[in-house]
């Protein structure tokens, strides 16, 4: 008897206009709802390493309880995902120079605060007696927003953000809170610079 064969989920097929951007002018869009495991991070990053912003001084712990997601859901619902892109919230440079960033991933809907509980359990039992960064399970409600495709370096990603800015003015929008830039470039990949594409976003309201 043959088993089935389980299907893998990749969300950035499921949600094109969020993960899948194309070159081209700012789009305005709906985020759905979605959720993520997060880390809020004060680090100092690297930003010449191909892939995404290399911390130097703090353990990303994200992507080991998304691992251990996988394994538990695929064991246990038979369901199978795909890791999705990093993203960070880029929040403010502290008196140590240092950014203030939530560091996330985003995970499927099949995913419960139980099965998050029991992943970061199994990350804590794995390093056996290591401290564990703090992280959350978090639900984000659907948001009106507006991005593009950055192609190019790390660093250059404020003049994207700029001409987001300018043309969310034009169409008579203002920007709420800070800069979400999501790394397309797979981690570990030694792509040339002008390469690299990341979608920068921000949350954005009608003006009165």
């Amino acid at each position: 008897m043959e088993t089935a064969q389980i299907i893998t989920h990749d969300n950035r097929k499921i949600y094109p206009d969020i993960y899948s951007v194309k070159p081209g002018p700012v789009q305005i869009l709906r985020v759905p709802k979605m959720q993520y495991v997060t880390q809020e991070m004060s680090t100092t990053f690297h930003m010449n390493w191909a892939g995404r912003p290399e911390p130097l001084d703090e353990q990303w712990i994200v992507w080991k309880i998304v691992n251990q997601l996988k394994q538990i859901t695929k064991k246990s619902i038979g369901y199978k995902f795909k890791l999705m892109p990093t993203e960070i919230i880029w929040h403010s440079i502290n008196d140590d120079d240092k950014y203030n960033i939530t560091h996330m991933m985003q995970v499927p809907d099949c995913i419960t605060s139980e099965i998050y509980e029991e992943a970061r359990a199994n990350v804590e039992k794995n390093l056996r007696g290591q401290t564990v960064p703090k992280t959350k399970f978090v639900v984000e409600d659907s948001t009106i927003s507006a991005q593009k495709l950055h192609v190019g370096h790390y660093q250059d990603t404020l003049l994207t953000l700029q001409e987001i800015e300018n043309y969310t003015e034009e169409q008579g929008y203002r920007i709420k809170g800070n800069r979400r830039e999501i790394y397309l470039t797979p981690a570990m990949q030694c792509h040339l610079p002008e390469t690299w594409k990341t979608i920068v976003r921000v949350e954005i309201d009608k003006l009165d």
